[in-house]
């Protein structure tokens, strides 16, 4: 069983600017309907949705309360996401949101593992019993559990991962891209998201996180969190909601 690769916040969420993230976004709104912009300016208005991977959005107006949950496209529950097509609508957004209704949301303070269980009936919700993940050539296996440990201090060009692995950098390039769905580049400055939350757990200062996740500063972090999450690297130490498990690989 692969443990969970997911963030996500329970709390006030506010009005955002356009910016798009690598991760597939869940949203499930207690209270009034969010209005979620597209990139095409179209407008549209619900308590759920379901926003796919690198797809440009924003919300209008923010909620006293709502669950954000931001799932790793690339392990089995985030490839069996990608069977459902979600279109690049703010319409076609809400309408594949709509089984998240089912799912009742806490009303206090919830354990780890109970967030495990919530995220997984979401999940439940959306994909049924079609979660079986395609092949992944073994190389990108070795990859993707290779990647976590180099963040921080090792080299991450495209050419050293593919010496680590035994392929060349156009081979590693082209597989990585058909067995995952994504590229390489964005895989990682994902894993650099996620290994800075796990540091503001920790205690990290905004600095700490940056260095320890490979970012060049706290400028970089934080003008990457902006652009990747629509939130301020703030909110997560402030310690609102987040839950973070550790990154396995997937399998």
């Amino acid at each position: 069983m692969v443990g969970p690769r997911w963030l996500a916040y329970w709390g006030t969420i506010g009005p955002t600017q356009e910016h798009a993230h690598h991760a597939f976004q869940l949203i499930r709104a207690t209270e009034e309907p969010l209005p979620l912009v597209d990139a095409q300016g179209c407008r549209t208005e619900g308590q759920v949705a379901v926003i796919p991977p690198d797809t440009p959005h924003r919300i209008e107006r923010g909620t006293a309360r709502a669950l954000l949950v931001f799932v790793d496209p690339d392990d089995r529950r985030g490839r069996g996401l990608r069977r459902l097509e979600v279109g690049e609508s703010s319409a076609a957004w809400i309408q594949m949101g709509t089984p998240l209704l089912r799912v009742p949301l806490p009303t206090e303070s919830v354990r780890a593992e109970d967030w495990t269980r919530l995220v997984e009936a979401l999940l439940a919700q959306l994909m049924g019993e079609e979660t079986s993940p395609g092949p992944v050539h073994p190389a990108i296996k070795r990859l993707i559990e290779l990647l976590p440990s180099r963040i921080e201090a090792g080299d991450v060009s495209q050419s050293a991962l593919a010496r680590e692995v035994g392929l060349s950098a156009s081979r590693l390039g082209h597989l990585f891209s058909t067995s995952v769905g994504i590229p390489l580049r964005p895989y990682i400055l994902w894993l650099r998201l996620r290994r800075a939350t796990e540091a503001f757990q920790g205690g990290a200062t905004l600095t700490q996180a940056a260095h320890v996740a490979g970012f060049t500063d706290s400028s970089h972090l934080s003008n990457t969190f902006h652009r990747m999450f629509g939130l301020a690297p703030s909110e997560i130490a402030r310690g609102i909601g987040w839950v973070s498990e550790p990154l396995a690989p997937s399998k």
